[in-house]
């Protein structure tokens, strides 16, 4: 499904990415794992073709992404939920959700789709008529989740989903993305929370400085001291 191989990006003079190759099979959950700075949110803009890339390969179903505009991505079954939630503050929870179903295809499944994400956020059901701009942290956040999923994507991308949020409210975060693993949906999941990242991922990547240290199941990283004793406290 995504392919990336020996990736390099940078802002300017500085380099960020050092020959970064990963994958994400069809259903998976793969978490990108790492300290601030270490380079995983400019992997994910890159991958959506929001950050130039300097050298290396990006592939999606064999297709080269790096010959795509971002607007063709959700097209081709990519949704993107970027730290900072974006939900357009002004159009009630409704229209928000409404406005992730704008392609063809994901727009033959709107009714459904709807059903389905409200039912995965209960408390956007109660907001439906709200605007945007007047939900809690939390409920943005899961506004923003639940209008990614109207796309109906292949993969969805997710930069740090909980960070900022109360534990109860970032717990149904997790719940939700836990339930969507084993689905038709792949997840590619950046989040500060390791232990609870790794906890419903298959695998994981462990960023340093741009470059991948470490890689393997979930389990294994749960296990490798370096992963417990750095990312963990333990």
């Amino acid at each position: 499904m995504l392919e990336i191989e020996d990736l390099h990006a940078g802002y300017g003079d500085l380099d960020v990415l050092h020959g970064i190759t990963l994958r994400v099979a069809d259903g998976e959950t793969v978490a990108l794992l790492g300290a601030n700075g270490a380079g995983k949110t400019t992997l994910l803009r890159a991958i959506s073709r929001l950050h130039p890339v300097r050298a290396g390969g990006i592939r999606w179903d064999g297709r080269d992404l790096l010959a795509e505009p971002p607007h063709r991505l959700p097209a081709l079954g990519i949704a993107h939920v970027p730290d900072g939630r974006g939900v357009l503050r002004a159009l009630t929870v409704k229209e928000n959700l409404e406005l992730g179903a704008y392609i063809p295809a994901a727009r033959a499944h709107r009714r459904e789709s709807l059903e389905r994400v409200l039912a995965l956020f209960p408390i956007l059901a109660e907001r439906r008529r709200q605007p945007a701009g007047t939900l809690s942290g939390g409920e943005q956040q899961m506004l923003a989740i639940g209008r990614a999923l109207m796309l109906r994507p292949r993969l969805l991308i997710l930069d740090e989903p909980s960070l900022g949020l109360a534990p109860k409210v970032a717990s149904r975060i997790f719940d939700v993305i836990e339930r969507i693993r084993g689905s038709e949906t792949a997840v590619l999941l950046v989040e500060q929370n390791l232990h609870r990242a790794l906890a419903i991922a298959d695998r994981g990547y462990v960023l340093e400085t741009g470059r991948i240290a470490l890689a393997g199941s979930s389990a294994d990283l749960l296990r490798n001291p370096s992963v417990r004793t750095a990312y963990l406290g333990m």
